[in-house]
């Protein structure tokens, strides 16, 4: 398929047609997009599949029913998605999320076209699978695991020192992969008297934001530069690979391979375990540590405050025990006034300590109301 763009004139009328052929018209988005190369990529994906699924259905001049279609595509299991590294395949579909960033990237592209005056855009309030952001599809470790992951890397390799200084920065400082993968041996300071490492956040241009480091971590990350050899520069990659081959600045995929793997060498395989998992971890122990709100959003570098609370949503849903109550009351066997006082108080245990101390300072008030009442 080398043309999206045809002569036929009867098929649009509000805009003129260009004579535009299909790697034209992608690269001109590319360029428009302006996007750093890792989103771009993730743009070039997406609409690979989409453009190979017209070509699949002999679509030359796709219309929004053709859209509809294409939806209805990603969220069914076809035989060009296997697991091919199974014994006996079994067809893949495509997540919830992975639908939508799919049609997310088609969306972005006819609204291109037709602000460029190529094609109306046919896509436009059309809706794919719905994403639930309000809860995390990854799991935390409980704070004996990291523990665990971390005791099970053999140290003595280059390679050991490596992944342990990776999985360190995400249990205990919470870093992106991205930042990762961006950090350079320079992002290393010196900042009041500590040991510092500066981060390039997603969508930022520069590294303008640090983590302090402790100890344990700022050493084991020198025990892998060590472990190197020779003089590095400040624009040398701070991980890299180990080969004799490349060398080169590990990728955001290989960084997450690399720690998928240490987790499944330590026992921990599971589909909810992830890279991704060492940062989840960091942002709810912090905040089981007694953080406030604010002090986690800056801890976890979210611009906004809303996507920090899906962590503490998480932690209060885990430590609640709705379903046993419904059973108890369900089956008459609910709680009497003193285990109900007795669960209450365990539950304030649970709660944070900023938490704890506001209901503290609600509870001295009620009592010197009550005082000032007697009194009069």
């Amino acid at each position: 398929m080398n043309e999206i763009i045809t002569t036929n004139q009867t098929a649009v009328t509000s805009l003129p047609d260009q004579d535009a052929t299909l790697t034209e018209m992608y690269l001109r988005f590319i360029e428009y997009i302006q996007v750093k190369d890792i989103t771009a990529k993730g743009y070039c994906v997406s609409l690979r599949c989409f453009f190979s699924w017209l070509q699949s259905e002999q679509i030359t001049r796709p219309t929004r029913s053709d859209i509809k279609a294409y939806i209805v595509w990603l969220a069914t299991p076809h035989e060009t998605r296997r697991n091919t590294g199974k014994d006996k395949p079994e067809l893949i579909t495509f997540s919830a999320g992975t639908q939508a960033t799919y049609l997310r990237a088609v969306k972005m592209f006819f609204e291109w076209t037709e602000d460029e005056q190529l094609y109306p855009n046919i896509a436009k309030h059309l809706k794919g699978a719905k994403v639930n952001n309000k809860q995390h599809k990854r799991n935390a470790f409980e704070k004996e695991d990291c523990l665990t992951v971390l005791n099970s890397i053999d140290r003595t390799t280059e390679a050991g020192k490596r992944d342990y200084a990776l999985l360190s920065l995400g249990f205990f400082c919470g870093m992106r992969i991205i930042e990762m993968q961006r950090a350079n041996v320079g992002n290393l300071e010196v900042l009041a008297g500590e040991n510092v490492l500066y981060i390039q956040h997603k969508g930022h241009d520069e590294a303008d934001d640090f983590h302090k480091l402790p100890a344990d971590v700022y050493n084991a990350i020198q025990d892998y530069l060590n472990s190197r050899g020779g003089k590095l520069s400040a624009a040398s990659p701070l991980f890299c690979g180990t080969g004799n081959r490349n060398r080169g600045r590990l990728e955001e995929p290989t960084i997450s391979k690399i720690i998928k793997d240490r987790l499944k060498a330590a026992g921990y395989d599971s589909r909810r375990l992830t890279a991704h998992s060492l940062r989840h971890t960091a942002i709810t122990n912090f905040i089981k540590s007694g953080a406030s709100l604010r002090e986690a959003q800056i801890f976890a570098g979210h611009a906004s405050p809303e996507t920090t609370c899906i962590y503490i949503h998480d932690d209060q849903k885990a430590t609640q025990n709705f379903e046993q109550r419904v059973y108890d009351y369900t089956i008459g066997a609910e709680q009497t006034p003193a285990k109900r006082i007795e669960q209450a108080a365990s539950d304030a245990t649970k709660l944070s300590y900023n938490a704890q101390k506001i209901l503290a300072e609600e509870f001295e008030k009620l009592v010197n109301k009550y005082r000032d009442l007697e009194r009069s």
